[in-house]
């Protein structure tokens, strides 16, 4: 079962209103933001980092234990048994308490009225797509969390849209929401939590402490838990009329009017089935607000997609170019060579493995696969993994899998897309994500059409 960090001094007793002497662990994004926020109201802030330790103000060395009052962890420092840090592991030894960076925003804004969005694939299209409708309505609304924004940065607002991660999920303990929307559950990041198991329940934590709750009638592990809990609403994908909001024949609809909300065939800004979910799920929690579904309808035809989501960069002859960079896992890929069913696909694939069978996710959808260009760390796993289903070829760069994916794909009459869907994480060649999908939207807006081989 899921482990919390175990800490002797209850969270809500800590008062910021004193000053504190705070160790920071992580100065990343989010770790910066907070060392700026307490640094400016008089604390005084250690920070350290593991993985650059030299953009760091501090080193473990300048560390005295019995001075600190408080330790501040970043989202993605490790606190499960198996891999807890050695300063959250020292900390916790000497009965100091152990906050994340929610916790601190929760401490200073006990009153935020919270909309958390969570789940293995979509939450930050689902995230911006709540914020986009909130704020085009005129709502007091701000946009933060694992979407890119730290919550100091957000500056003040009646309303908070906030994508929560599970690293969040799982060290934070004034988790306090007003709406929480759980869209899907699919395995990822088990070097942090150790078990799928794990990783559920920190997923389930956001609706453990959520007001109203917003599900997925297809996600199993939450409506096994949750289906039946006050205050639910069921969003379905799959032509169900039992749930309370629901697709139909490529239209939204809900179970109270049983009308037709919005027709999928004019949306063009939002490709693919899973946006499809994104926007059942950011229509309810839009609803639980108080929105007309006329004002939620408007606004969404007027959402510019989050870029790196099979973003189309480019049409070269009849090649379309797609950065699904974000893609890093399975499920998140299939849903990409979903959107494409019908197309010659020439697909890119590589980074730091997660080691997840792919073939529960994407077998469904290989068919349309012509050849796939393998690059970094995960190249020979999966170039075995997918000898005799389908073509591979090992590139070693991404840069070159594209070069190569273009060669082949000029050769090829009809619909042609040429998909960086990665199903990793970059962290082998690339800084992030973003930085992968820049380059790749880089070298393809540079392309030029061109005749022959």
């Amino acid at each position: 079962m899921f482990q919390y960090l175990a800490v002797t001094t209850p969270v809500g007793g800590i008062n910021f209103n004193e000053r504190k002497t705070v160790l920071l662990v992580g100065y990343g994004i989010s770790g910066i933001s907070v060392y700026k926020f307490l640094s400016s109201r008089g604390h005084k802030v250690l920070a350290i980092d593991d993985s650059d330790a030299s953009c760091a103000p501090n080193t473990m060395s300048d560390i005295m234990w019995e001075d600190i009052d408080v330790v501040v962890k970043s989202p993605s420092v490790p606190i499960m048994p198996h891999n807890r840090h050695h300063s959250i592991a020292q900390a916790t030894e000497l009965q100091i308490p152990v906050v994340s960076t929610f916790d601190v925003f929760k401490l200073h804004y006990p009153d935020a009225k919270i909309v958390a969005v969570t789940g293995t694939n979509g939450k930050s299209t689902t995230t911006s797509l709540i914020f986009h409708i909130l704020h085009e309505a005129g709502f007091s609304v701000k946009i933060g969390g694992n979407i890119g924004i730290p919550y100091f940065d957000m500056g003040y607002g009646e309303y908070y849209v906030l994508e929560m991660s599970s690293y969040e999920l799982a060290s934070s303990q004034m988790l306090d929401f007003q709406i929480a929307c759980v869209l899907n559950i699919d395995p990822d990041h088990y070097e942090f939590h150790g078990t799928f198991e794990n990783y559920i329940s920190a997923k389930h934590e956001v609706l453990n402490h959520a007001v109203s709750k917003i599900i997925s009638c297809e996600d199993r592990y939450t409506m096994s838990k949750f289906s039946a809990a006050q205050d639910v609403t069921v969003v379905s994908t799959l032509n169900n009329p039992d749930a309370d909001v629901y697709l139909h024949e490529n239209t939204l609809r809900d179970r109270k009017s049983q009308r037709l909300l919005l027709d999928f065939a004019g949306i063009s800004n939002l490709l693919g089935k899973h946006n499809h979910q994104n926007i059942a799920m950011a229509y309810a929690a839009c609803r639980k607000l108080g929105m007309s579904s006329q004002e939620i309808v408007k606004s969404i035809g007027s959402f510019k997609p989050l870029p790196h989501r099979i973003n189309i960069l480019k049409k070269v002859g009849d090649i379309i170019f797609v950065n699904d960079s974000k893609a890093t896992n399975p499920s998140s890929a299939a849903k990409a060579l979903a959107t494409f069913v019908g197309y010659e696909i020439y697909w890119l694939v590589g980074g730091r493995s997660k080691s997840i069978d792919p073939f529960p996710y994407v077998n469904d959808y290989l068919a349309g696969v012509r050849k796939i260009y393998l690059f970094g760390e995960s190249e020979c796993e999966f170039a075995e993994m997918f000898n005799g289903r389908k073509p591979t070829v090992k590139c070693g760069t991404m840069d070159d899998a594209l070069s190569l994916a273009y060669r082949d794909a000029r050769r090829e009459y009809g619909q042609v897309v040429v998909l960086l869907s990665p199903m990793c994480s970059s962290f082998d060649q690339f800084k992030n994500y973003e930085h992968r999908g820049d380059r790749f939207t880089e070298i393809v807006l540079a392309l030029k059409e061109c005749g022959g081989d």
